[in-house]
């Protein structure tokens, strides 16, 4: 039997193309400089809220489900355990997991 059909050893070089260096070392300073950031907390609505139209519209479903005898009339309401949602700036009303971490974390 010949020796022959046996793999040689090969090596690969991955190098980054000279026109990414650049780029990335901006890239890397960047993200280092926002590293050092302090923590910067989000007191905007984080979930937005139903609209008029939806709320009446859920509304509406519950009131075919007591219709069709499928819930009992006046014992549930479509927000019945829901948050009163907080009104933004420019209007927007949301709900906001602002209050809670406050407590959490004791701002």
């Amino acid at each position: 039997m010949s020796g022959g059909g046996k793999g040689g050893s090969s090596s690969s070089v991955a190098e980054i193309p000279k026109w990414m260096e650049e780029p990335a070392i901006r890239n890397i300073a960047r993200a280092e400089d926002i590293q050092r950031m302090g923590y910067m907390p989000w007191y905007g609505p984080d979930v937005a809220a139903f609209n008029p139209t939806q709320q009446v519209a859920a509304q509406a479903n519950i009131g075919a489900a007591e219709a069709f005898g499928l819930s009992q009339p006046g014992q549930l309401t479509a927000y019945q355990g829901m948050p009163q949602a907080q009104t933004f700036a420019g209007g927007v009303q949301g709900y906001s997991s602002a209050p809670i971490l406050n407590k959490v974390l004791i701002l």
